[in-house]
């Protein structure tokens, strides 16, 4: 078993961004990381759905993806005043559509994997209308999160692992 790093060494950074396309395992990861690292943890597309009383398939139907991605841009202005650390889990298109301040990290999965986990996902996403144009968007956005990112990650492995590759990643260098 390989030794757990010391969570307080990460006092120097507040927020951590994961970001990745629809189904990577943000979420999941995003909890595994907070608790491990002793910071709070925040899913945007939660947090969304919590504040407007509706998901986000319906938000989208209702409202539109333009009402929706300014509703993602207040909430990164609002994460931007939070003091506390955080780990924060994104919607797949909101770190093209809002800047991130703090450490961002891409999880990577091959589009078949990816399109094979929204199949059975039972929560509907409103872009993932057919495989053909979810594969479109998969092109479009794995290279611009990939620029972004200060650590590209292949989400393959388990929460816990994928964890501690990051913690290792952002713990100081001696």
């Amino acid at each position: 078993m390989r030794p757990m790093l010391d969570p307080l060494s990460f006092n120097k950074i507040y927020k951590i961004w994961l970001i990745g396309f629809m189904g990577c395992g943000k979420s999941t990861l995003g909890a595994v990381l907070a608790k491990a690292l002793g910071y709070k943890f925040l899913d945007t597309d939660l947090q969304i759905s919590a504040q407007e009383g509706f998901s986000v398939a319906q938000i989208f139907k209702e409202k539109g993806e333009h009402y929706f991605r300014d509703l993602e841009k207040s909430l990164v202005a609002q994460i931007e005043q939070v003091p506390s650390p955080l780990v924060i889990a994104t919607g797949g298109g909101l770190p093209l559509h809002a800047p991130l301040q703090g450490t961002i990290i891409h999880l990577h999965l091959d589009f078949e994997s990816l399109y094979i986990r929204l199949l059975n996902d039972p929560n509907p996403r409103p872009l993932f209308k057919d495989k053909e144009s979810l594969f479109t968007l998969y092109q479009q956005r794995a290279p611009l999160y990939e620029r972004m990112a200060a650590l590209n990650l292949d989400a393959q492995g388990t929460p816990k692992d994928l964890a501690l590759q990051i913690m290792g990643f952002l713990a100081p260098k001696a």
